[in-house]
């Protein structure tokens, strides 16, 4: 039986009904490249715990999404009118991370997934990267072809040592860019992993946590299979939750 990986769904209004979903990649990317079965978390914590799915998974996938955490998680002002936060996938998102690091859930954090992690565990944000001194413009061109947007945009360099390091195998390549915001104060449980020529943190690791717990800026989703290091990087990840669905199993 493969191992189970729980997937965050947002919320999006189409029309009059609100939906829950997520992107068709990180789905492709969790059977493709993890070889995982993956199973669609709603965003609804008021009528579901987190305990009530994290006994049934073996991993957890924070993905991204075409939402910002809301600015109050961190200690700033409302954001301004027009853009667009998603509460309930916030409430998801901070319910399950302490639960599923305190169980040695294997996590795997996704540019949103990466910054609510950051959130999550005391740290701060610039919600508009772009606006800060020293910054390039890590946002993709909305009116370039798809594969534009996700291909390789600028290079991450990684720690020597690093869990992400052992992974990959490299000390520097190339990433897509596709978020507009990021890490402003990095929390004081997480260590860094990777950071892009503008000194921006692209990658992190829980310090002290039982199990395999990273999280990156970038999109390795994107066509893991076909990508070196994001295959790499899936694989283990779905390494890490069968160690854990024999080493802990799960309810179901």
């Amino acid at each position: 039986m493969k191992p189970v990986i729980g997937v965050i769904c947002e919320t999006a209004r189409h029309g009059l009904h609100v939906y829950q979903q997520t992107g068709d990649k990180y789905l492709q990317a969790v059977v493709r490249s993890a070889d995982c079965v993956p199973l669609l978390i709603p965003a609804m914590t008021d009528r579901v715990s987190a305990q009530d799915f994290l006994g049934r998974l073996d991993g957890l996938l924070l993905t991204g999404g075409y939402s910002n955490v809301e600015r109050a998680r961190y200690g700033m002002a409302p954001a301004p009118a027009g853009e667009h936060e998603d509460p309930a996938r916030d409430e998801l998102s901070f319910s399950l991370i302490p639960a599923a690091l305190k169980k040695a859930l294997p996590l795997l954090g996704i540019c949103r997934g990466f910054q609510e992690l950051n959130v999550a565990l005391g740290g701060t944000l610039h919600p508009r990267l772009q606006e800060v001194d020293g910054r390039f413009d890590h946002r993709e061109n909305g009116e370039d072809p798809v594969d534009v947007q996700y291909g390789p945009a600028h290079s991450v360099t990684l720690a020597e040592g690093s869990a992400l390091h052992r992974i990959i195998g490299e000390n520097e390549f190339m990433v897509n860019s596709v978020h507009g915001q990021g890490i402003n104060r990095l929390a004081n449980d997480l260590t860094e992993e990777a950071e892009a020529d503008d000194t921006t943190i692209e990658a992190v690791s829980v310090t002290e946590a039982l199990g395999f717990a990273l999280a990156v800026q970038w999109h390795p989703e994107w066509q893991s299979w076909t990508n070196p290091q994001s295959h790499k990087l899936f694989q283990a990840f779905g390494n890490a939750a069968r160690n854990y669905q024999s080493s802990y199993g799960r309810d179901i």
